[in-house]
């Protein structure tokens, strides 16, 4: 069984290395495949029944993880990353399924009312070629 809190977000150390990010309490990934349509009618029975035909188009993979925000080197590098619209190199790990590496697009959303710890919302997007290795 994989524990949810598994499913890991790192950036890298600007060494080879990826240093794992502090998402408190939830996180997800998101492979969203865009469909594309390319049914065509039957030229030689123009009037019959159309059946849907897809083909994949553009895909987007995304990053959303929330929760109380640690003040660490790492999570004010990725606010940094925020603030600054920096595109670094990041990592996430899929329990059971698999890694991925490539350059993110991250957006935070800080918020806190007068009693509880500040929260934050990270929420990246994947941009341009990246890199997939299935979990063993």
């Amino acid at each position: 069984m994989a524990l949810g809190r598994t499913l890991t977000l790192a950036r890298t150390n600007g060494a080879g290395g990826f240093e794992l990010t502090c998402i408190t309490e939830q996180r997800s990934l998101e492979i969203n495949n865009e469909e594309i349509d390319i049914t065509k009618p039957n030229c030689t029975d123009p009037g019959s029944k159309l059946v849907l035909a897809l083909m994949y188009g553009i895909q987007s993979i995304r990053f959303n993880g929330q929760g109380a925000f640690v003040n660490s080197t790492v999570m004010k590098s990725v606010a940094t990353d925020a603030i600054n619209q920096v595109v670094s190199e990041y990592q996430v790990t899929v329990p059971g399924v698999g890694t991925f590496e490539g350059d993110m697009l991250l957006s935070m959303t800080f918020s806190g009312d007068k009693t509880n710890e500040l929260q934050s919302d990270i929420r990246c997007a994947m941009s341009g070629a990246l890199t997939f290795v299935a979990a063993a």
